[in-house]
């Protein structure tokens, strides 16, 4: 009587094991599901951002809707409008950058033309203005002491013999707004190329005026503009901007301390949005980019440090949890997470066996004999 007895109970407690442990209170959503939500997900995020006037940032989150589903109509149709806009503030942003350059306000033209780029990336007009004013091919300086009365524009008649280079001037020598030029201030007047001094033939004029002294010829090219407009980028705090200049400027002068300190902050401040938002992933591999460029950023090191932690707790946890609801499809996707990280972190090791052996047990016994 024992035997049989035996395997009943066998039987009985197996049925209530399967009933138990194999029947899932969340059944794992279809890949078609799990897309359709990534597209929604995506697409109410662009309206939101778009509500926000937040164009640029909208327009990216359009596509990935559409990377997520090619077929997305609404998506492509909210891309072509918000073109249109981005266009139309690129324009509008391009023409304030003039009058402001007319007003003497160089630094603010500058900054109204990178905003024009970063609406309009292929807005033609701003990316000239802004090589142009970059590309300086410098023959010689003359130093010159700003006396009472004199203004850019009448230091550049007399150096040039017309009004409309007194932002050469200023760009050399830093200076932001024309109006803020004092008494007593000295100043370089670069010799360009296509800009001569018109009394270079007339020492005496010359020496009157200025003393001039003779320097190797000095060209600032697009390198500089890139690099110039990821420093802005980042002043901006537009992040993402910064890096694909600076990555511009790295690719041709791997050594270009300037732009090797800027990117690998930008790469920091990235990971440290992402870290701020829970995005632990994305925090670390920023950090790793900002560590290649720089390998003694001891903040990069302990923000991956942190992440990892925090990454493998939630995901711990999170497999626990599904654990405890005998859905272990789940359970083995959240522990792997963990695995892939760290191998050794708490028991992770142990629970993801003992899933993987409950599971297959399940299998073995729905098994037809």
């Amino acid at each position: 009587m024992s035997k049989p007895i035996n395997i009943c109970v066998i039987i009985l407690v197996c049925t209530f094991f399967v009933g138990c442990v194999a029947t899932p209170k969340k059944p794992v959503a279809s890949i078609e599901t799990q897309r359709e939500h990534l597209t929604e997900k995506f697409y109410e995020k662009a309206l939101s951002l778009e509500h926000q006037n937040e164009l640029v940032e909208a327009k990216k989150n359009y596509q990935f809707a559409i990377a997520a589903d090619a077929s997305n109509k609404k998506a492509e149709q909210k891309i072509t409008q918000i073109n249109k806009r981005l266009q139309t503030l690129a324009d509008k942003h391009y023409q304030k950058s003039i009058i402001l350059h007319k007003k003497g306000k160089y630094n603010e033209s500058k900054r109204y033309q990178l905003i024009a780029l970063r609406l309009w990336p292929k807005h033609v007009k701003a990316r000239q203005a802004l090589i142009a004013g970059q590309m300086l091919d410098i023959q010689r300086y003359a130093r010159h002491t700003i006396k009472k009365g004199e203004t850019l524009s009448k230091i550049s008649k007399t150096f040039y013999g017309n009004f409309n280079q007194s932002d050469i001037i200023a760009r050399v020598n830093n200076i932001k707004d024309a109006a803020c030029i004092r008494v007593g201030m000295k100043l370089k007047i670069p010799e360009l190329k296509d800009h001569p001094f018109v009394h270079q033939k007339k020492a005496a004029v010359l020496e009157h005026l200025t003393d001039v002294s003779i320097q190797p010829g000095k060209r600032t090219d697009s390198l500089t503009m890139y690099k110039n407009m990821g420093i802005n980028f980042f002043k901006a705090r537009k992040f993402e901007d910064a890096v694909v200049e600076l990555k511009k400027v790295l690719n041709a002068d791997p050594v270009d301390k300037e732009a090797i300190e800027y990117i690998s902050k930008a790469y920091y401040s990235l990971g440290s949005n992402a870290y701020a938002q829970k995005k632990y992933l994305v925090a670390i591999e920023n950090c790793k980019n900002a560590l290649n460029f720089n390998k003694n950023y001891s903040s990069c090191e302990n923000m991956i440090t942190q992440s990892r932690n925090l990454y493998n707790e939630y995901h711990y946890k999170s497999g626990m949890k599904f654990f405890d609801e005998q859905n272990l499809s789940l359970a083995i996707l959240e522990w792997d997470l963990v695995y892939k990280m760290d191998p050794g972190y708490k028991k992770v090791t142990q629970l993801l066996n003992k899933a993987k052996m409950i599971q297959k047990n399940i299998k073995t016994l729905k098994q037809p004999e």
